[in-house]
């Protein structure tokens, strides 16, 4: 079995290679964001106690910086895609609908496991998880085909773009009003304190990246700055009983809204974004351990929210036309149901707070699958494999 350093560097050697890999099978057009995912996970329950055993059993605690460090790295992606110029410049039904639709999916999720009686941590896991929708499946195969209606698939990637917002706001805020965190400040501070200090760090902390870079256009010195503010981020998260995610999105958003070059820190983020996921989903492989199947989980997050993602996906094909959207397709809520490596960096957030046994993590992991694999196959099937040949010459 391998120490703590060693299985560090065995850590960052499987991320590096792994994100090498993905980068040349993208680039041959090959891929499936969620199937790689699961591969990576099977290296990490390979590599753990029920394979070769090369990982210690507490992995996910001996390797804690890297859980951090992962998590609030993609909550601070999430943030530097916050452009609120063009927040504002959006019509007030599309806000609308672009946090109504994770909102109420959360929200109905949420009522669902609390009539079931599960516990209140689970609660906000999976309603955080139903709200976050991926528009990977989107963007893969728009690289490839026409989409059969433009404006359906316009709407779609405009709700997947805002649904990771409410998602980390009420996970974050959840975390940050509970103290889950072990920082000494949760006996000293309550939890509306911890939110405010927590909030104003990471405005701090966001205005201070823009000092640090201003100017700055070396992709090298632009990636260093940012793991540093990413640790303090992370560091001040956990020192005060929170969530370092919500900690990076703040500090992005800031980084977004108050630079005057943001898209060269957003390229820069980028670059760690893809081997920090791996990290993460080889450490969920290797902290897994078999047991009692929670089916519970899976028929909320797969049952229940495809059921009112497809409701509300009827609502909103309605509503789009009476505005004047040429949306064709009704059944739009199947569009909604792939979900990414937020829904990941939940899971791994929750795993490494201790909130998440074995067999709600197995079962919201394999939820997630199903909902690729239904997801993916409308979006081939409807949304791109019905498009006319007068849908195909357009630009």
């Amino acid at each position: 079995m391998l120490k703590g350093p060693l299985a560090l560097v065995v850590l960052v050697a499987l991320a590096l290679a792994g994100a090498e890999a993905r980068r040349r099978l993208r680039g041959r057009g090959v891929g499936g964001p969620m199937l790689e995912n699961f591969f990576f996970v099977a290296v990490g329950v390979g590599l753990g106690s029920l394979g070769l055993g090369l990982f210690p059993d507490e992995l996910v605690t001996t390797l804690r910086p890297i859980v951090l460090l992962g998590v609030t790295w993609i909550g601070l992606v999430v943030g530097l895609q916050l452009d609120l110029k063009v927040l504002a410049r959006l019509k007030a039904w599309h806000r609308l609908v672009g946090f109504g639709v994770p909102a109420v999916t959360g929200g109905v999720v949420a009522v669902g496991a609390v009539l079931v009686g599960r516990p209140t941590d689970e609660v906000v896991l999976l309603a955080a998880v139903a709200m976050v929708a991926s528009p990977r499946v989107i963007l893969l195969l728009a690289r490839t085909a026409a989409p059969a209606d433009r404006a359906a698939m316009r709407l779609l990637k405009l709700v997947t773009a805002l649904s990771s917002i409410p998602a980390l706001v009420l996970f974050g805020t959840v975390a940050a009003l509970t103290g889950v965190g072990a920082g000494w400040l949760t006996e000293v501070l309550g939890g509306g304190e911890r939110l405010l200090l927590m909030v104003g760090l990471a405005v701090v902390l966001g205005y201070a990246t823009n000092v640090l870079l201003a100017g700055e256009r070396a992709p090298v010195h632009i990636l260093a700055v940012l793991i540093g503010i990413t640790a303090l981020s992370a560091g001040a998260a956990i020192l005060l009983g929170g969530e370092p995610m919500l900690m990076g999105l703040i500090t992005g958003a800031v980084i977004m809204n108050r630079c005057r070059f943001p898209h060269r820190i957003l390229r820069a983020a980028h670059a760690l974004e893809t081997p920090l996921l791996i990290a993460l989903l080889v450490l969920l492989g290797a902290w897994w351990r078999p047991g009692a199947f929670q089916w519970t989980a899976v028929l909320l997050l797969v049952g229940l929210r495809a059921a009112v993602l497809i409701a509300l996906g009827f609502q909103t094909a309605s509503m789009a036309r009476r505005r004047g959207a040429p949306v064709r397709r009704s059944d739009l809520g199947a569009g909604l149901l792939p979900q990414g490596p937020l829904a990941l960096a939940i899971l791994v957030a929750s795993v490494a707070q201790g909130q998440t046994t074995p067999a709600v993590g197995e079962a919201v992991f394999a939820a997630m699958l199903v909902n690729h694999l239904l997801g993916w196959l409308w979006t081939r099937r409807i949304l791109f494999g019905e498009a006319g040949p007068s849908e195909r010459e357009r630009p």
